[in-house]
């Protein structure tokens, strides 16, 4: 028989079995994805059947009053049905707002279509806690700016808004979402077919008549699968809640859960934690399940096909000056709390806006803020954070979607799925079991512990946008390299992480973002050494220096900015260059 020729054996290789740095990376893969995603919700599972008092490795003791504790109180109920109305009256009014915003740009003629993008994409970077903080300062019962403007303008006897309300809590998250969810409904506007709108014009349809007919029904699944996936963000959402919910009676359960961990001169309740923090984690794992149903029946209503055409943009005529109008608010609702602490940024001491309030004007809160040691060491650990963890989470990201998408058999499919599970897992939840699992560890109370958790909470976006770019890129390429003589590490280097290189820009831009305005878990593995930027303003802003926070805050903010648009501008240049 003669030889099989070298490529052929390469080849042979790829198909009936792994080579040997495969071999031995996948096992250690499986076994790092089980330290960080599995290790920490046992950990979770067995701190929330503690007895009171105990920590999960003094003791082998089990109970079960810990979940009577928390399920057998009827406060319980209102802690989650606070929590369902929360996440879900803000998912519901950003979904309203967002889907006639992308109709608008995508569909119509509407002037500033670019710009209107480009300013979405700039909003996304903005951290939570600038809304919260920035809507205080204007709607502040007492001496919020635009209630004292408004109560004096149209002679009030009492202030015109609280922002201390459910309702408010709500419309602020809403506007928050929006940029969110402007990005995940762009594709689904755009791809919409004309031809549909056609047949129902052809048919004596009215344009309402065929939204209403034909393109509602065929964006509802893809609309359902946004809502679902933003609902699981809502249950767990931390900033807003706690810096209006506590002062407005409204808790919500991530609050509930930090404030048992972290209270204020007592004894932590970490089992109670926990106990609370299975509950949430069922939550999110039901929307989970309803999250994949509808993405699934999505699949039924796909309306792009090989064949080629072009979006038909409607022409708004007269009904461009309220479509801007409209577009206008919207904005100066996003503005309204920047410009807010901005002006607060600027004056020693909150004072409503007034002609001797401008004779006060300074830099020295910046000032102060960039000179003080404490703000210098926040900045060095946030530097720190955010770049590691980004590069961490996208290069396990990279090898992980590698296997899942090229690997076969239960291993593979395994990985991905642990992969995808912090998705359904609440940050306040991570952040709980990882606390209680490094409690006794050197990890505890160092920067790392936090870039420990922040990789592992995003894993899942990491790996979902390694693997839809993968998927779209043949195996032949590899398959080719193999031949060659080339190693796996090697092909991953030369030939996929050059086709893959703007996804991996994107979402390492998205970590580092979302990373540097995360408040859930720097805040709840906070210790002397490990302060950030984020919960460095938590704790100015919870001491009463609104002015010193307001700057902190401003200067975060214009850092985002400089790192994700230049380089996200970059990036979509390039994208559109290669393409």
């Amino acid at each position: 028989m003669e030889p099989i020729p070298v490529a052929h054996k390469s080849v042979l290789t790829v198909r009936t079995g792994l080579p040997t740095q495969q071999q031995i990376l996948l096992p250690l893969l499986v076994l790092l994805a089980a330290v960080l995603v599995v290790a920490p919700l046992i950990i979770l599972l067995r701190s929330s059947l503690l007895p009171p008092g105990e920590l999960p490795f003094d003791t082998v003791s089990l109970t079960f009053k810990n979940f009577a504790a928390a399920y057998g109180d009827s406060a319980t109920l209102i802690l989650f049905f606070n929590t369902v109305c929360y996440a879900g009256g803000s998912v519901f009014l950003g979904l309203l707002v967002a889907g006639v915003l992308t109709w608008l740009v995508e569909r119509t003629d509407m002037p500033f279509r670019t710009t209107i993008k480009v300013l979405m994409f700039a909003s996304m970077t903005i951290p939570p806690l600038a809304y919260a903080f920035g809507w205080v300062l204007l709607l502040n019962p007492n001496n919020g700016a635009a209630n004292v403007l408004l109560k004096n303008l149209f002679g009030l006897d009492q202030h015109p808004f609280d922002v201390y309300t459910m309702w408010m809590m709500i419309f602020i998250s809403a506007t928050e979402l929006v940029p969110t969810m402007f990005v995940m409904l762009s594709g689904l506007f755009r791809n919409m077919d004309p031809q549909l709108e056609s047949a129902g014009a052809v048919s004596g349809a009215n344009y309402l008549k065929t939204a209403r007919y034909i393109m509602l029904p065929l964006l509802t699944p893809g609309l359902l699968s946004v809502a679902m996936y933003m609902l699981m963000i809502m249950v767990q959402a931390f900033e807003i809640p706690l810096v209006l919910g506590l002062t407005a009676g409204v808790p919500v359960l991530s609050v509930y859960i930090y404030l048992l961990s972290s209270p204020e001169g007592g004894t932590p309740k970490y089992g109670l934690a926990a106990a609370f923090g299975v509950g949430l984690l069922m939550l999110a794992i039901i929307l989970m399940a309803v999250y994949y149903a509808a993405t699934r029946t999505a699949e039924r209503f796909r309306v792009v096909t090989g064949k080629a055409f072009r979006p038909k943009r409607i022409a708004l005529g007269g009904g461009r000056y309220p479509a801007v109008i409209f577009t206008l608010i919207y904005f100066g609702v996003m503005i309204a709390p920047l410009l807010a602490l901005l002006w607060t940024s600027l004056l020693p001491f909150y004072q409503l806006p007034s002609a001797m309030a401008l004779t006060k004007i300074s830099l020295n809160n910046y000032r102060t803020m960039i000179n003080s040691t404490k703000v210098q060491q926040s900045i060095l650990n946030t530097f720190i954070l955010v770049f590691s963890t980004a590069t961490l989470a996208m290069l396990l990201s990279g090898v992980m979607s590698w296997f899942a998408v090229r690997g076969k058999g239960k291993v593979a499919r395994f990985l991905d799925m642990i992969a995808f599970a912090p998705m359904a897992i609440p940050r306040i939840v991570m952040a709980i079991a990882i606390l209680l699992l490094y409690i006794r560890t050197p990890l505890y109370g160092t920067i790392w512990i936090i870039v420990l958790a922040q990789v592992t909470a995003y894993l899942a976006f990491g790996t979902r946008t390694v693997n839809g770019a993968l998927m779209q890129i043949h195996p032949e390429l590899e398959n080719a390299a193999t031949a060659a003589g080339a190693p796996w590490l090697t092909t991953m280097r030369k030939i996929l992480l050059p086709l893959l290189w703007p996804h991996f820009l994107n979402a390492w831009l998205w970590i580092v973002a979302h990373s540097m305005r995360d408040l859930t878990l720097a805040l709840t593995l906070m210790s002397p050494d490990n302060v950030v930027l984020s919960s460095t303003l938590w704790v100015l802003w919870s001491f009463g220096d609104i002015p010193r926070a307001s700057a902190l805050l401003m200067l975060m903010v214009v850092g985002l900015l400089l790192i994700v648009l230049p380089i996200q501008l970059y990036a979509a240049k390039k994208a559109e260059t290669q393409g």
